[in-house]
């Protein structure tokens, strides 16, 4: 799963490729640094049945759907997404 990340100019991408491992590519070392930083935390959420609530914890590159999570909560940051594995130039490229 890859995404293409803007923030008004192209930034790069990220992908997942298993628990705990996403592949950045991106030329500004600091984006790269701060992305690393942003996909290895944790997110808390709560779970669990309405009379017995309980916390969760996530690391943001534990699972695919974590990964996916992650990403499109970029948005926070002023950052636009697309998924790069599914762009019909994605497969020029890689052909």
């Amino acid at each position: 799963m890859k995404f293409e990340i803007h923030n008004g100019e192209y930034l790069g991408t990220a992908e997942w490729l298993a628990p705990g491992q996403v592949r950045l590519e991106m030329a500004d070392g600091k984006h790269r640094q701060w992305f690393e930083r942003f996909f290895s935390a944790e997110d808390a959420q709560l779970g669990g049945s309405v009379e017995c609530p309980e916390m969760t914890l996530e690391r943001r590159d534990d699972s695919a759907e974590a990964f996916e999570r992650a990403v499109f909560g970029l948005t926070a940051y002023d950052c636009t997404v697309s998924r790069a594995d599914q762009h019909p130039t994605a497969e020029r490229r890689s052909a």
